[in-house]
């Protein structure tokens, strides 16, 4: 089974709980060797240290055990042996260390969390609900031990329950991106067991065809769910979202134009459906024509002012237009609402060459290449080390 984490992050994180190892009492760090035999308590902790540094886990445990000879009513150690034995991915063999800890001290939020996040990992769903929960009674702000709740929850076939907590997970923390996929499973699977409830009472409802078109839609069935979204029209012709449904799907297959026209459908029922504005704006920009992009997306963030996408694409329509001065208005709004969008930047590197600003162009650009490497690292870290979805 694959860790969870990047190896590298989850030891920075580690390192950050209970005190500092101390160093010998001579200042010097004792060399970190299989087979050697520190005398003092001291020695151990400092060759433990050491060995976390170099990710020699095997080491570490084995002076923090050595350590714990002398010392078994140290909670912070305790704690310690139980994250080594974890980034070594021996999850089973880390709980007792951790149970300890915190019948000791149940102050040490780690403990509880890695006691969770391992209860996890070896199926005892029940016993990791009580230790997270645990963590965030201690640090309620705690991303990871949201996170991890509502993986768990999500394990035991809560999926309401599971999706509240993972909405909770901060957006911009290291925890957001695989939040916003096991989101997407608990909606998934509420709105199936939600489908089951309804086709017993009703198989041939309108809203069962709905739910079951978004089920296929998920399982990636475009063109059957479709069917069921035209199925689910004739049943309630004015059924709020299934046009943007089969629109969707349209959009995914590249068939912009029928796309469109759902749409179009969906505005003439709900004029105020932002996304379907947002994308009937996008549509006519691709078409280049940016006086009627304009039409739909000056709309589109008027009813949703939060929208980064629709902003950014109305300044591009604008740029489309000539009017460089409210493309540059727009393209601002996006990036206040997404900073580490590249594309905004990149637009907006252009006003300014445009309009004779090099300097400002030349900035925009050099965040351009830095924010797009960025993401290029990021992707390739995460296919390196494995995702928390790769891990299930």
């Amino acid at each position: 089974m694959k860790s969870i984490h990047s190896l590298g992050g989850c030891l920075c994180l580690t390192l950050t709980l209970g005190p500092m190892v101390a160093r010998s009492a001579s200042g010097a760090m004792p060399t970190c060797r299989q087979g050697s035999s520190p005398v003092g308590d001291e020695d151990w902790l400092a060759q433990a240290k050491e060995a976390e540094t170099a990710q020699d886990f095997t080491q570490a445990a084995r002076c923090y055990v050595g350590f714990l000879t002398k010392h078994p009513g140290r909670a912070d150690i305790l704690q310690r042996l139980g994250l080594v034995y974890y980034l070594s991915n021996r999850f089973e063999t880390a709980i007792p260390p951790l149970e300890r800890a915190l019948e000791l001290d149940q102050h040490e939020w780690g403990a509880a969390l890695f006691l969770g996040i391992c209860d996890y990992r070896v199926a005892r769903f029940e016993k990791a609900l009580v230790a997270l929960r645990g963590a965030l009674r201690i640090k309620p702000d705690l991303s990871e031990a949201h996170f991890w709740l509502g993986s768990t929850l999500l394990a035991l076939g809560k999926n309401e329950d599971a999706a509240v907590e993972l909405e909770t997970v901060p957006t911009g923390s290291s925890e957001r991106t695989d939040a916003e996929y096991m989101l997407a499973q608990a909606y998934r699977k509420a709105a199936e067991s939600f489908y089951e409830r309804i086709e017993k009472l009703n198989p041939d409802s309108y809203r069962a065809h709905q739910l079951e078109a978004e089920s296929l839609a998920w399982r990636g069935q475009g063109q059957k769910a479709i069917l069921e979204y035209r199925r689910a029209l004739e049943r309630k012709p004015d059924l709020e979202g299934a046009h943007r449904g089969i629109a969707d799907l349209y959009w995914e297959q590249g068939a912009l134009g029928r796309a469109s026209k759902e749409y179009e459908a969906e505005l003439r029922l709900f004029p105020l459906d932002d996304h379907s504005q947002l994308k009937v704006g996008e549509y006519w920009l691709a078409q280049g024509n940016g006086g009627r992009a304009i039409q739909y997306l000056g709309l589109a963030v008027r009813v949703n002012m939060n929208s980064a996408e629709g902003y950014r694409a109305l300044g591009q329509a604008w740029v489309e237009r000539g009017d460089l001065a409210k493309a540059e208005s727009s393209l601002k709004a996006a990036i206040r609402r997404d900073p580490l969008d590249p594309i905004s930047h990149r637009w907006l590197a252009e006003v300014y060459r445009r309009t004779g600003r090099p300097e400002l162009a030349g900035s925009e650009y050099r965040l351009v290449q830095q924010l797009s490497a960025n993401e290029k690292e990021a992707g390739s870290q995460k296919s390196g080390t494995g995702s928390r979805k790769d891990a299930r």
